[in-house]
């Protein structure tokens, strides 16, 4: 299979555009067969043997080979770009990192916005100014001029900070470019058991339905359903899942991106019953103590699947 077909392949089974672009051992940036909504949202890595096609919508990835249709000369070509790609990307995350840890030094305890329209205005969390996020990390990372304030979520691996999500005032995310997440995770709160879930937020009503029923859990946001998997990999313990109820997708079986993640780590999860919403979404539309019943079913189905084995 050559190149061109196995990039093809890689990209229309995880549903994105082949990129324009063309490099090697580095991700391609392109947008997925979404429209508008997926801009920007797939990668492509093109290595010596293999394509490396993902979608950040959907978490799916999925990698093709390429067979002996590659000259020898141009493999060599290739590995030296892939042997700059590594160094660069290594050089990148470090960057990252520093520049994550600058922002926390700088961040301050407060109030914000996006809190305050997900139902916790008394909720204080690291905040940033917009100018001294354009400063730090670069004026990509601020959406447009009206913004004013950035919610700083850090991402930290085995207790060392990676890179860093900024949550502006309507909700608008950004990473900072290069940054190690694969794995990483923000920690609400601490305790017994562990609770993972995608989102800040989501992760706030969590704590709360739990806290309001005298159970004090770790819980951990992890950014995105697929990394989940990532961060699960890494815990002992009693583990629960807070799934979001994301539109099925034919890829996954007709089960949604967060739910055919949350059953890859046959771990105990639950979801809330309305399509496309996430927990946070049933505790504002309904009340906390239907997001309490909610987490007590799931943990109830794990004590008596524990007991029938």
């Amino acid at each position: 299979m050559s190149i061109e077909d196995a990039i093809g392949k890689a990209c229309s089974t995880v549903g994105i555009i082949p990129p324009k672009a063309r490099g090697y051992g580095k991700w391609l940036q392109t947008d997925t067969l979404s429209g508008k909504n997926g801009k920007g949202d797939g990668r492509v890595m093109i290595n010596d043997t293999h394509v490396t096609a993902f979608n950040w919508q959907t978490g799916e990835t999925v990698t093709v080979g390429i067979g002996g249709d590659v000259e020898r000369r141009d493999r060599q070509k290739i590995a030296k770009q892939i042997e700059f790609s590594k160094r660069k990307q290594q050089a990148d995350a470090i960057r990252a990192a520093n520049v994550a840890s600058t922002m926390l030094a700088t961040a301050r305890t407060g109030l914000h916005p996006y809190l305050a329209s997900k139902g916790f205005r008394d909720e204080k969390g690291l905040v940033i100014d917009a100018g001294d996020v354009r400063r730090i990390g670069g004026d990509y990372l601020v959406p447009d001029a009206d913004r004013a304030l950035a919610l700083l979520v850090p991402a930290r691996i085995n207790g060392k900070v990676t890179s860093a999500q900024m949550i502006w005032e309507d909700g608008t995310k950004k990473f900072l470019f290069g940054g190690e997440v694969s794995g990483a995770s923000h920690r609400i709160s601490a305790g017994v058991d562990t609770w993972l879930c995608e989102g800040y937020a989501t992760g706030l009503s969590i704590r709360a339905a739990l806290h309001g029923m005298k159970v004090r859990p770790t819980v951990l946001c992890c950014f995105s359903a697929s990394n989940i998997v990532a961060v699960a990999r890494h815990l002992d313990g009693r583990v629960f899942i807070g799934a979001e109820n994301d539109k099925p997708l034919v890829q996954f079986g007709g089960l949604g991106a967060s739910e055919f993640y949350a059953r890859k780590t046959s771990l105990p999860y639950g979801m809330p019953p309305g399509p496309g919403t996430d927990f946070n979404d049933l505790h504002q539309q309904s009340s906390i103590f239907v997001v309490q019943r909610s987490l007590t079913a799931v943990m109830a189905r794990a004590v008596r699947k524990k007991e029938a084995s």
